[in-house]
């Protein structure tokens, strides 16, 4: 038997490269984060959101019979940049509060109340873009807005659960293990 040829060497080539691309672009996202936070422990948990999400939506992949190919991942590239802003937005709500002279747990009760339904409205915006993509009558359309979309839906959902369950109590761990006479965030005059 002769192998006239072999596609399996490009696609892995390929699945390599897109994975580390998105590991690229996800510690490119940190680093951004680190510099405009300039708190190591914020930061590291804003970034454990990026695994969290992604693992997690493997789970969605598998459920949905969707095998990890080029297209589902490279969905999960793009959502990596978006499944941060969630967490963000809620982190920096907290951090603002704390700086109000709030408690720990007034900081981080309030601050997830006030933003949680924007990051909800915000999030299920991006969702149902590819909503329509997934009862396409066009094969080629299904076959790419299903591995695609799902692979963003899912990613993003889960990053929502994170910003509105994980951010907020890891937010309540480094408030509460800071001391009264420090300030987590700049005091705001009113």
């Amino acid at each position: 038997i002769v192998v006239d040829s072999n596609t399996a060497e490009i696609m892995e080539n390929n699945i390599n490269q897109i994975i580390n691309l998105a590991l690229m672009g996800g510690l490119l996202a940190i680093l951004v984060l680190w510099f405009f936070l300039k708190n190591v422990r914020l930061v590291f948990f804003i970034a454990l959101s990026i695994p969290i999400s992604v693992f997690t939506a493997f789970n969605f992949l598998y459920f949905a019979g969707i095998s990890i190919n080029s297209l589902t991942l490279i969905g999960m590239a793009l959502a990596i940049g978006m499944l941060l802003d969630n967490s963000i937005v809620v982190l920096e709500n907290i951090y603002r509060l704390s700086g109000t002279g709030l408690s720990a747990g007034k900081s981080v009760t309030k601050g997830t109340k006030e933003v949680w339904r924007s990051i909800v409205a915000a999030t299920l915006t991006t969702v149902i873009i590819f909503l329509p993509f997934l009862f396409s009558d066009n094969f080629l359309l299904k076959l790419m807005g299903t591995h695609i979309g799902v692979s963003i839906i899912s990613t993003l959902l889960v990053s929502l659960a994170v910003a509105l369950l994980f951010i907020p109590m890891a937010a309540n761990l480094i408030l509460r293990s800071k001391k009264s006479e420090t300030v987590f965030y700049e005091k705001v005059s009113i």
